[in-house]
């Protein structure tokens, strides 16, 4: 078995935490004032985490996850190769053509259809003194919708103002990480930037949706050096998304021989949902930021990005507590989506 490919390391990660019979009164005032040292505060939450669990948390290319739930039993794969070039793009280190011009805005959406970006990276799952890493697979599907016209709600003047056509551009993206780990995003363009409505997130083991109010802004419009903090609350199940963000720089991303100018934006957010007892923290650890370049002249399209992302969660079963990073980067394969939708 190759080390560097499965390994047990010193857990440094939030994971998943759900409690069954309802989460100690102590536990669940740590987790919310110390979820990074948790398991350093609470050891007796500190609980192992069986193959079984570990294969609804990863997403992992379908022969790891055999591995991991039998690993006496199905041998560990190779690596995937790279994904290959979309036919018809150069190769990567051909001179590129220019893009459509960088705009500082867009009240549309992408192209709707589907979209490739070629991921590299891992996930790791830990719980008691040790964890275990496998590969992300290599390519992340993301779908995104077509677009609607919808009125502003209420508190419209908390979310970028209203266009002045008096609609805003309504759309979903959705991104696929696995066959079980996706997330779906609503969202609403105001005047001024591109807001959440709802975000639904599902793995093999859950699945969660918010619907922040007011709507979270996730990209503000402005030049480089704007900062902005958003922050939003379900009213059903009071879960919360603290957001900020700043542009950065603008940046020359060339995908599959075009170089588009676009915005990099850093951000960093905390989604607490104290109904399933759970931390989603991403972008938190100044040491590993969080970022996205959007190119606002393609409708808010994400041409590329890195996710440090932290998940802890109190487990039921385990009457302990689960954890799962994620750190990739991704890459946007070609700028022109596809109408079909790619084999799962």
């Amino acid at each position: 078995m190759s080390t560097r490919r499965l390994r047990l390391v010193a857990p440094l990660l939030l994971g998943l935490l759900v409690s069954a019979c309802g989460p100690h009164t102590d536990s669940s005032i740590g987790m919310w004032s110390t979820p990074l040292d948790l398991q350093f505060a609470r050891p007796d939450l500190a609980v192992p985490v069986p193959p079984a669990v570990v294969v609804k948390l990863l997403p992992a290319p379908p022969q790891v996850l055999l591995h991991l739930a039998n690993p006496t039993i199905v041998p560990l794969p190779p690596l995937p190769p790279a994904p290959v070039l979309p036919p018809g793009c150069p190769e990567p280190d051909a001179p590129g053509k220019p893009g459509k011009p960088l705009t500082t805005s867009t009240l549309g959406a992408p192209a709707p259809g589907y979209y490739s970006y070629a991921t590299n990276g891992s996930g790791t799952v830990s719980g008691g003194a040790s964890s275990v890493s496998a590969p992300l697979p290599n390519t992340t599907a993301v779908t995104v919708g077509a677009a609607t016209k919808s009125a502003p709600d209420a508190t419209i003047g908390l979310e970028g103002g209203a266009p002045a056509s008096g609609t805003e551009t309504t759309y979903t993206v959705t991104t696929r990480l696995s066959k079980s780990v996706v997330q779906t995003d609503t969202l609403m363009v105001s005047a001024t930037s591109i807001n959440l409505v709802k975000r639904q997130l599902t793995n093999a083991d859950r699945s969660f949706d918010i619907t922040p109010t007011p709507q979270v802004r996730l990209m503000v419009f402005g030049p480089v050096g704007t900062t902005w903090s958003s922050r939003g609350t379900d009213s059903g199940s009071s879960a919360t998304l603290d957001y900020s963000g700043s542009i950065d720089a603008i940046k020359d991303v060339k995908v599959c021989g075009v170089v588009t100018r676009a915005y990099q934006v850093s951000y960093q957010s905390t989604l607490t949902n104290n109904t399933g007892m759970e931390v989603i923290r991403t972008g938190t650890d100044s040491t590993k930021p969080a970022t996205f370049t959007i190119a606002p002249q393609l409708g808010g399209l994400v041409l590329s990005q890195v996710v440090h992302s932290q998940d802890v969660r109190l487990y039921s079963d385990l009457s302990g507590y689960v954890g799962t990073n994620l750190d990739y980067t991704s890459v946007l394969r070609e700028l022109s989506p596809t109408l079909s939708s790619p084999p799962s």
